[in-house]
């Protein structure tokens, strides 16, 4: 349970990093609120295609926050090292 928290406090601390490019927050957002929206570029009832948007939009998404975690632990090496 500590572990997920302090987790969740490095994402946070990381999101409001100003040394964090700005495109990577909003591209995080947008891919979150693309993927509890109901409306789909793609409707979910056509077979295949359906759900595919919804998966790439997912990896998208995460690939940006492991990006956005990426720079955060570049900023924090930067400032330590002397």
């Amino acid at each position: 349970m500590d572990n997920y928290l302090k987790k969740i406090y490095f994402f946070i601390q990381a999101f409001l990093n100003p040394a964090v490019p700005k495109r990577f927050k909003y591209e995080t957002v947008i891919c979150l609120l693309y993927f509890i929206s109901p409306i789909d570029f793609v409707p979910d009832f056509i077979p295949l295609t359906g759900k595919a948007d919804d998966i790439v939009i997912m990896f998208w998404g995460i690939k940006r926050i492991f990006d956005i975690a990426k720079f955060h632990r570049q900023f924090i090496k930067n400032k330590n090292t002397p």
